[in-house]
């Protein structure tokens, strides 16, 4: 080989080095993008990328060379509503940008079963449209609604605080006083023939097949007591109203029998919240999940939620003998 063609050769060599370093630069320069940080609101969402797992927030995130706008960020929580982000434009090198997202929880759905009596009362849920008894409202929103049996000639029953967890199966069966009865209360129990107190005072006797009907009271609140040898006393509170028929119904654990526990859940929005049970401090509400209060007797309790720079939540739950209730609040803030 001559010195000028290994000269050539050489000459040619560099060119085409420097062409493959200066594009190869070009490329590189031009294909990084800047970094995102990705957040949910709760924390530990799976972020989903293109169709791909990339782990659970908080997360960073480098788009590789090829990703090509728009692309789209996918949030999956359980108990949670998938969130969905749009990526228009990637950012710069060297550059990056947080992004915060709010899941909105899943909606959870129950139903309410309904009969009364007198046959050809109606019912309606929540205003809607009247619906002939007896009826089962199914795919019902969780949450608190309101039950209203009518029937013309009688006072309407009206329950504004049905309350829907998931899964739950609600059952009513709601007994309508004459218009011309001065009652307000029907009460029923189990088992029959209990004595029936109304804020301390006796008001007659449960029979098997025939409701009592107690009145008139005073609208308001009012404290209903069972009472029967060889049973536990029995309390639960009603509201009234004169145009209104309330309906109790009590039942009683006898006095030999170990009554079985109950058990109260809390959840607070946002968590981290203190439980007080008839002003007694029972624990805090965890970050993820729900306080789970066992072992609690069946009984009446105040439950009162707190957390600093959130208003009080207060309620009154009655747990039947093994019963598990669910409390799930998200609390609001204090305006300052």
């Amino acid at each position: 080989m001559t010195e000028r063609k290994l000269f050539s050769i050489i000459i040619w060599f560099v060119i085409i080095s420097g062409i493959i370093i200066c594009t190869g630069d070009t490329n590189q320069s031009q294909g990084l993008f800047g970094s995102y940080v990705i957040h949910s609101d709760p924390a530990g969402a799976e972020v989903y990328i293109q169709g791909k797992l990339y782990g659970t927030t908080p997360l960073l995130f480098i788009p590789d060379n090829f990703i090509l706008t728009p692309w789209t960020i996918i949030l999956k929580k359980e108990g949670y509503q998938n969130g969905s982000i749009i990526i228009s434009e990637n950012l710069k090198p060297n550059t990056q940008k947080e992004i915060s997202y709010t899941l909105i929880p899943s909606q959870k759905y129950g139903s309410i079963f309904v009969d009364a009596h007198p046959v050809g009362s109606l019912v309606n849920l929540d205003g809607n449209s009247p619906i002939p008894l007896p009826y089962t409202f199914e795919h019902v929103p969780e949450g608190i609604h309101t039950i209203q049996v009518s029937k013309a000639g009688y006072k309407p029953y009206v329950d504004e605080k049905v309350e829907v967890t998931e899964w739950s199966q609600i059952s009513i069966h709601a007994i309508l006083i004459p218009n011309y009865e001065r009652k307000e209360l029907v009460v029923t129990s189990t088992p029959p023939d209990t004595e029936i107190l109304v804020d301390g005072i006796y008001r007659g006797k449960t029979t098997k097949d025939i409701p009592l009907l107690i009145g008139p009271l005073n609208d308001g609140q009012h404290i209903i007591t069972g009472r029967m040898n060889g049973y536990h006393d029995t309390i639960t509170d009603v509201f009234t109203r004169q145009d209104r028929s309330a309906n109790i119904h009590l039942e009683l654990i006898p006095v030999h029998s170990i009554p079985r526990s109950s058990t109260i859940q809390i959840k607070t929005v946002p968590p981290g919240s203190d439980v007080l049970l008839n002003g007694i401090w029972f624990g805090t509400v965890p970050a993820d999940g729900y306080l789970v209060l066992n072992d609690i007797p069946p009984n009446r309790y105040k439950v009162t939620i707190t957390l600093d720079t959130y208003k009080d939540y207060v309620m009154w739950v009655f747990p039947n003998p093994g019963e598990t209730v669910t409390i799930e609040k998200e609390l609001e803030p204090v305006l300052i």
